[in-house]
This record gives C-alpha cells, structure tokens and sequence, in this order.
C-alpha cells in the first residue's frame, strides 16, 4: 500500500485546479476521506504526452492503474472516431488529489482541458470560446466519447466550474461497462449536449430526462438504426459511440 506521506508529498508537486467544488459531483463522491489502495505515476494516455493545463509543461501525474486502462482505451475508440489523427498531447488538470470528496483521492478521476491530435485539437475551454458552434459540436463529441467509458462524465453543463474541463470517474461503475440512469443529471447533460449540438435537434438543456428529451433521442436512435434503448448497456454505448464520430 502507498503510504499517505507520499501522496501527500505527490499532491504538493501535482496542484490540481480543475474541480474545486468537490462536494457535490452528482453521486460521484466517496462520502468521506480515504487513501487509495495503488497509485501509479503516468505521463501519457493512449501514448499522447500529458501536460499541465495552467503551465504547459509535460509532466507526470499519479492515479489507480486500472483506471489509467480505462484512460488508454478510451483514448484508442476516440483516436479511431475523432478522425483528426494520431492523438499527441493531452492537456489536462490532474488526476489524484489529496481532496476528500472527491474521486480524484480516490486516483479514480482525471480532467480534460484539451486533446490534440496531429490534424487538429478539441478544446474544453468553454471558458475561452464560448459559444462556437463547430468547437461545441466537437466538445459534446469527445464528451459522448468519455460517457461511453466512464460513467461520470461532467460538461459545462454541470456548472461553471466544468467550463474549463470535463471531469471523468468511474466512481459508480468501478470497473463495469457504463450503464444509463434517467435520474443522473451529469448523464442526461450529455445527452442533452450531442442530441442538440451533435445531431441539430431541439432539446432541452435542463438535465431531466422529460418527454421533450425522450422525444429527441427517440428521432436520433431511429435516424441511426439504433433499437436497444438507452437503459441497456449495449444501447447506450451504441448510441454515444454513433455520436462521438459525428453520427
């Protein structure tokens, strides 16, 4: 087991900034303090450098090495779907911290400020663009690429803290397929996202589940072929993996 000194010692090297409302990510806290089990040190996902959003540096981060697996495959669906090349810097604002509430003391959660590729990049900062329409339909692509791995995948929807990253955990599926709750409002964000900014069709952006919501999804999944609904695994990974690649 990884002694606490030295997480905390890893912590003061590693300041993460991305998620600083940590008491509220909608179920995907830990309810308490604890010490990870396992920590790695890691400088790339799917072969791509890591660097610190704040300085631009390339660096090292910590976190649990099955969920740094989670990161390389994740990372191996987007490059194919992204159709921007081979993936070569991730920018991003951590991964563990010395932060109770949160998945990132877990090891279980990292933050994504911007992809790049050699054909191209996706930038999370809302904070700095705004209200582009290419760059959010690309956004909401990479975050429909994210909810198919990881459960907990939190957008500028969220709140203004997540303008200028998405936040992923799999603080409630563990290492199990992801799978869609109505009563997630993170999940129903992301839906909301691609189903308006993917797919051109009106929706709300109220992160409930209502009839206007279930009504846009139903004439997505038809325009794609897709029968199994949202609630099946297979469903909900079809219809995020269909929207990650532009549909």
């Amino acid at each position: 087991m990884v002694r606490r000194r030295a997480l905390l010692a890893a912590a003061v090297t590693l300041p993460l900034t991305g998620c600083v409302d940590v008491g509220s990510f909608d179920g995907s806290t830990l309810g308490g303090c604890r010490t990870p089990d396992s920590l790695v040190s890691f400088d790339t996902v799917g072969g791509a450098p890591l660097a610190y959003e704040l300085s631009g540096n390339r660096q090292a981060f910590r976190a649990d090495p099955r969920f740094i697996e989670l990161l390389d495959a994740w990372a191996a669906d987007w490059e194919s779907a992204a159709g921007l090349g081979q993936l070569t810097e991730i920018s991003t604002y951590g991964a563990y911290v010395d932060r109770c509430e949160s998945w990132h003391a877990a090891g279980r959660a990292f933050d994504f400020a911007v992809v790049r590729h050699e054909d191209g990049e996706v930038s999370c900062r809302y904070d700095e663009w705004g209200d582009d329409a290419g760059r959010l339909r690309d956004y909401w692509r990479l975050a429909a690429s994210l909810a198919a791995h990881l459960t907990y995948t939190l957008t500028l929807s969220y709140n203004a803290q997540h303008h200028n990253h998405i936040h992923v955990d799999n603080g409630v599926s563990g290492y199990d397929a992801p799978r869609f709750r109505e009563q997630s409002r993170a999940q129903v964000q992301v839906i909301q996202g691609v189903v308006r900014h993917v797919f051109g069709r009106d929706c709300p952006e109220n992160g409930s589940y209502d009839d206007a919501t279930r009504d846009a999804v139903r004439s997505v999944q038809s325009q794609l072929g897709i029968t199994a609904p949202l609630a099946d695994v297979d469903g909900w990974r079809q219809f995020l993996t269909r929207a990650a690649s532009g549909g």
